[in-house]
């Protein structure tokens, strides 16, 4: 078998890119706002500089091969990006309002992408598609502002178990929140009751809500008319916080904290606590120790099946009008093969930076099932 049977295409790419992202529309002009019922809204912001546009700043570097007549597909990819004057409003103590909007230096991402796929079987009836995916990311704050070195997203009446802070050398995602005080060989303390010993201020760094990677499986059967479909993805890594388990806990109404009372002790890092109310009272509730509901976020699920069947032609040539008939069963978000957290880790109840990897009595995510018709005349 000579070279040009073994290798069907090949390429190598690279590519560098610069965009910018503009300011909102008004935000430079600052106004006061009249809401329904003739509620004037003050101005909360201002800004101490002439304010930038965004700029985003890429390189990428790619190679795709096939092979076999296009039985085997390779498609790797590593990028870099990095961003600068990113436009973040931080609070303010003691100055002329409550918010101030800043460009706020370099953040960095660095990932890969990696895909292959292949056709294993392949006959007149039957063939056998499948495709494997990965991608990698990781975030780096490389400096901030030089008047803020750190800072937090959301409003500082903000009462709850954690914060989402944005520190210079940390990463976006950081989750920090209230942790259990420990001696010098990382033991958590007990007080005279015996229940641990909180550290408050939601200073502790309990995780970081980006995955590790996110792979995806995916796979095609086809039989003469029919077609099976299934991918199965995961997310690997990352930390996630349930502060919904928190307050069941704290009520005594969840599942865990009845079979505690049920066993007569709470048993978490090797110690056990026997005054099980108090140790939920403790842990749980809306500023409890939020450190003991951080959870492994890595989560394997079956996201889609699918099947369908396509009438032959020499069917469908009876009816002189239709060229085309597919029947497709649709089923998505059938059922995790392995999940750590008592949610979905892969629900987000904002796509604001102050609730990412966190669940505060977030609704479910639903198992859809559906039907298909497709007519071609």
């Amino acid at each position: 078998m000579c070279i040009r049977d073994r290798i069907s295409f090949g390429k190598v790419r690279a590519s560098w890119a610069q965009v910018g992202n503009d300011l909102p529309i008004g935000i430079t002009s600052p106004a006061q706002t009249i809401t329904a019922g003739g509620v004037v809204n003050p101005i909360d912001y201002y800004f101490a500089e002439d304010l930038k546009p965004e700029i985003s700043t890429s390189i990428e570097i790619g190679t795709e091969w096939r092979f076999f007549n296009s039985r085997l597909d390779f498609d790797f990819t590593f990028y870099r990006t990095d961003t600068k004057n990113q436009l973040i409003r931080v609070n303010t103590t003691a100055e002329k309002r409550r918010f101030r909007w800043i460009n706020a230096g370099k953040i960095r991402n660095t990932g890969i992408e990696l895909t292959v796929e292949g056709t294993p079987l392949m006959n007149e009836n039957f063939r056998w598609k499948t495709a494997v995916n990965m991608s990698m990311n990781r975030n780096k704050v490389v400096s901030l502002h030089k008047d803020y070195k750190s800072f937090r997203y959301g409003s500082e009446g903000f009462s709850m178990a954690y914060d989402m802070w944005v520190k210079e050398g940390g990463k976006l995602g950081d989750i920090y929140g209230n942790g259990f005080e420990r001696d010098e060989n990382g033991k958590i303390k007990v007080n005279e009751a015996g229940n641990p010993i909180k550290v408050t201020g939601n200073n502790t760094l309990l995780g970081n809500a980006n995955p590790d990677a996110l792979l995806g499986w995916s796979n095609t059967f086809t039989y003469k008319g029919f077609t099976l479909y299934f991918l199965i993805d995961a997310r690997i890594g990352g930390d996630v916080m349930s502060l919904t388990q928190a307050h069941l806990d704290a009520m005594g109404v969840s599942k865990e904290s009845g079979e505690a009372r049920d066993r007569g002790y709470v048993e978490y890092e090797g110690i056990q606590f026997k005054d099980v109310p108090n140790f939920y009272g403790t842990v749980g509730g809306r500023n409890g120790i939020s450190e003991y509901y951080m959870y492994d976020a890595t989560n394997v699920r079956l996201r889609e099946l699918t099947l369908g069947y396509s009438f032959p032609a020499s069917i469908l040539s009876k009816t002189k009008f239709i060229k085309g008939l597919d029947l497709t069963l649709v089923a998505r978000n059938l059922f995790f093969l392995y999940k750590d957290a008592p949610f979905d880790p892969d629900a987000t109840l904002s796509v604001g930076n102050t609730l990412q990897g966190v669940d505060v009595f977030g609704m479910p995510t639903t198992r859809n099932i559906g039907f298909n018709v497709k007519f071609t005349f």
